[in-house]
């Protein structure tokens, strides 16, 4: 393992989390990163990370650190697919064979596999074996997360629309109906 000197070192980590990712260490240092969020970290903090409960955890599916020697020193060997940004998923998605998705999908942090499922859903991926892939390996159907959201997007479309009161007719007569005779419905004979 490569050693680090005493100097301050500081390395980007970036959330890839589909929403926030946070941790508190023992020491009281407390990190909340929004979506996409990079911050700059020194790296004994992310050492300490490391070493606290769930924080291996987090550092390998929700944090990437793009630094290879950052990673020796944490003791984290990620796969390939650890690396995927954005662009790379958006290219395994629309032109690259399922068999790359099938990889990336059995071998990706967390944090990859829910890009994977929301840009899926964003890009409306078109290849069904993809969709049908994504579905047996994580549960999640695109298919349906698609029809919802055009069920919610006709309601809202429904909702901006403006409201057609119908309007109540109402015969108004001068007559007063209290005094009048009622009409017989059945005749009856008098003898």
């Amino acid at each position: 393992m490569k050693t680090i000197t005493s100097e301050r070192n500081i390395v980007e980590v970036r959330n890839r989390n589909n929403g926030y990712t946070g941790y508190t260490l023992d020491d009281g240092t407390t990190r909340i990163f929004t979506l996409n969020e990079i911050k700059k970290i020194d790296l004994e903090e992310l050492r300490s990370l490391s070493m606290a409960p769930g924080g291996d955890y987090i550092l390998k599916n929700y944090l990437m650190i793009n630094d290879k020697n950052a990673l020796e020193y944490l003791d984290l060997n990620p796969e390939p697919e650890y690396f995927y940004t954005e662009k790379e998923i958006e290219d395994l998605l629309l032109n690259k064979d399922p068999d790359y998705l099938e990889d990336c999908l059995n071998f990706a942090p967390q944090g990859v596999i829910d890009l994977v499922k929301s840009m899926a859903v964003k890009l409306a991926v078109p290849d069904t074996r993809k969709r049908k892939l994504i579905l047996e390996k994580t549960g999640f159907s695109v298919d349906n997360a698609l029809h919802v959201n055009e069920v919610l997007n006709e309601e809202e479309e429904e909702e901006k629309k403006p409201e057609q009161k119908a309007e109540r007719k109402v015969k108004r007569t001068t007559e007063d109906k209290s005094d009048a005779k009622p009409a017989r419905k059945i005749v009856i004979p008098k003898e």
